[in-house]
């Protein structure tokens, strides 16, 4: 008989051929009912073309839950329906449907399993509320999170009064005592403005030393307007102005930080030489400040290599340090040359959005290399020696940035190259592929554990304990019989949709490791690059809250105003400090990997800088009470080549970096 619809308003019920239609599609797109029969309908009872137009729609409602139609079948067999409580009383919360397995009217059943699928109600088995030691009588599976919210909130008010606090007195800069200020070992020196305005700065510099290719560079550098005789000693006086006076004083700092006993130095004549501008207030991000000073320093090291020291001017080509070439992979390639502004460049800024899928430094330089449309896909065209990035922390939120941004130790650039750009596409193509599956089971294993916003699996748990270890037959044997039934077909679904869980699982991880290791080929490891600098501020204003950490000789060292200490490596690649704040970890410095006996390598600094520092340590030593020189070993006065200095006067100052060694020498200072 045919059924008459007779409101034009509401759509007609499917018919037998729709309905073996619509199980089709579901059993492919895990839609509802009303989504296949939509779709379907439109296409004029096309599968394929329904299948297609689903996949296309732009909706942002989530796909509904199917059921599976083995597992219904096997509810059906054990009489199972569906049956929707009647409307509540007036001021009566509504009642979640429920479904009565039994299909009869036992009353201690229907409730039990009416109790199993309330939200308020007691539930059988292992209790999920959070455990509350007044009432600890029922195991508990959640952890206690009720502090977050206020934990969160008391860290944000202790932060600001620390800051309003700490404004008053953000320049006090208090040097230790000096028998505090011995350098112990090879520990890092920690480099200190008297203004906390240029701590930031100083991070800067400091971190430049810990990268091989920088520190190597500079000690290279030698000022063309200085005198030099055979040994390679400067006769005349350091440049004073220009940019040889600007890498002369880097220099200078370099030599002090490798070969200093002093555990500090303050660098305020430094930073004067390098114009550093002021860190004066939270509402400006210190990563900016901290980028700004960076690109200053490579821009001129850039532009001095390419002008003066490692020039070829007759093939046109030159060892780039900071700065790489990127344009459009389209863009014929140019011939190497100066620096180019709106091609070059030397600090990375990456946004931080915190999104689960893009969370990460990888994952943030493909969504810029590979935007959904090809045409528009950047390539490194000339890669550089170093690569710094800026993290731009999300504060556009609430308290600001929640998720911690992981960034790798090592990291290859040869997907972003130029030469590779054809095969990173493919291998692109080929990593959505496998996310794309893995997300489909994703949803797949939604559509088997969620129905109307509920976890059904945990539902159909419940129930199964109550048959198998609740109910009671009460010594009738078709009550009995019933009950056995029902937890048969209970177990016999649990246990399969178990199955196929454990199925999708170990499927959506496999797929997820073939994602995660397309790019790891010969073809595209050759540019390899090392974590060797990662500076954090703690979201408040003072020198105290920017801090770094540093490489040396594989170990990690962290430098927080005076202090330096050795931490390990998760500490550097897990440090959550100033999340809740908007900030953390704001900028990091990578660069080419090379073999470890190269970065231990001694630097070939000038022999003059060299006994520059050799007399202020001299000198420092001096000072100190001779119970505490007695004590310290002073590796740059070896018995093969003493060296006795003269009692300092008031014109020598420890802390200077320009204080000469007298020039009556019987004997170069041999320091390395």
């Amino acid at each position: 008989m045919t059924t008459v619809n007779n409101n034009p308003f509401k759509p007609s019920p499917p018919t037998e051929d729709e309905r073996d239609k619509m199980r089709q599609i579901q059993e492919i797109m895990g839609c509802d009912d009303a989504k296949a029969l939509t779709f379907l309908r439109k296409k004029g009872g096309n599968v394929e073309q329904a299948i297609t137009a689903i996949l296309e729609d732009p909706g942002d409602e989530p796909i509904a839950a199917d059921v599976n139609d083995d597992i219904m079948s096997q509810l059906r067999d054990s009489a199972a329906t569906v049956a929707v409580t009647s409307p509540t009383k007036s001021g009566q919360a509504p009642s979640p449907p429920v479904i009565d397995l039994t299909a009869d009217e036992d009353d201690e059943m229907s409730r039990a399993l009416k109790a199993s699928l309330e939200d308020q109600g007691p539930a059988f088995g292992p209790s999920n509320r959070a455990p509350d030691p007044n009432w600890a009588v029922v195991p508990s599976n959640v952890e206690v999170h009720s502090e977050l919210v206020s934990q969160d909130d008391q860290a944000i008010s202790q932060a600001i009064e620390a800051s309003l606090n700490y404004a008053a007195d953000s320049d006090n800069y208090d040097e230790p005592p000096l028998e505090e200020r011995i350098r112990k070992g090879d520990s890092p020196v920690a480099l200190r403005p008297t203004q906390s305005k240029l701590t930031y700065a100083a991070l800067i510099l400091h971190a430049l030393f810990f990268v091989p290719q920088v520190r190597e560079t500079i000690a290279r550098f030698r000022p063309l307007s200085g005198l030099y005789d055979e040994g390679g000693v400067m006769i005349a006086h350091p440049p004073t102005s220009g940019p040889d006076f600007v890498l002369w004083s880097l220099l200078e700092i370099f030599v002090n930080m490798d070969f200093a006993r002093m555990s500090e130095l303050n660098v305020d004549e430094a930073l004067n030489a390098f114009e550093a501008s002021h860190w004066s207030t939270l509402i400006e991000r210190p990563g900016d400040t901290s980028s700004e000073f960076y690109e200053k320093i490579a821009r001129i090291i850039d532009e001095m290599l390419y002008t003066f020291i490692f020039s070829d001017h007759a093939s046109g080509s030159w060892q780039r340090l900071f700065h790489f070439r990127y344009d459009s992979s389209d863009a014929a390639p140019t011939a190497a040359g100066p620096l180019d502004k709106r091609r070059d460049i030397a600090v990375v800024k990456v946004d931080i959005r915190g999104t689960p899928d893009a969370n990460d430094l990888l994952s943030c330089l493909c969504a810029e290399f590979f935007p959904a449309r090809y045409e528009h896909q950047q390539a490194i065209f000339e890669p550089s020696a170093v690569i710094a990035f800026q993290l731009l922390h999300n504060t556009a939120e609430g308290k600001g940035e929640r998720q911690k941004f992981s960034y790798p130790t090592h990291l290859y650039l040869d997907q972003f190259m130029k030469e590779n750009v054809r095969l990173a596409r493919k291998k692109r193509s080929l990593q959505w592929q496998l996310y794309g599956e893995a997300e489909k089971l994703t949803q797949r294993k939604a559509s088997l554990t969620r129905f109307n916003d509920r976890d059904a699996l945990a539902d159909l748990r419940s129930s199964l304990h109550y048959y198998e270890n609740i109910a009671e037959p009460h010594d009738n044997e078709e009550r009995g019989a019933d009950i056995q039934s029902t937890a048969s077909a209970l177990r016999t679904i649990v246990t399969r949709i178990e199955s196929e869980l454990e199925a999708i699982d170990k499927t959506i991880t496999s797929l997820r490791q073939q994602a995660d290791t397309v790019f790891s080929c010969p073809e595209l490891q050759r540019y390899k690059y090392d974590l060797r600098v990662v500076i954090v501020h703690d979201g408040v204003y003072g020198r105290s809250h920017l801090y770094s950490y540093v490489k040396q000789k594989g170990i990690w060292w962290k430098t927080l105003d005076s202090v330096v200490t050795a931490v390990p490596e998760e500490t550097v690649m897990e440090d959550t400090v100033g999340l809740h704040l908007g900030a953390g970890p704001y900028f990091l410095i990578y660069s080419r990997s090379i073999p470890e006996e190269e970065e231990g390598a001694p630097s070939p600094w000038p022999e003059s800088a060299k006994d520059i520092v050799k007399h202020n340590n001299q000198a420092f030593y001096e000072l100190l009470a001779p119970e505490v020189r007695s004590n310290i070993l002073d590796p740059n006065s070896p018995p093969t080549t003493p060296y006795i200095i003269p009692t300092p006067t008031d014109e020598d100052t420890v802390s200077s970096m320009a204080v000469e060694p007298p020039l009556s020498r019987e004997d170069r200072m041999q320091i390395d």
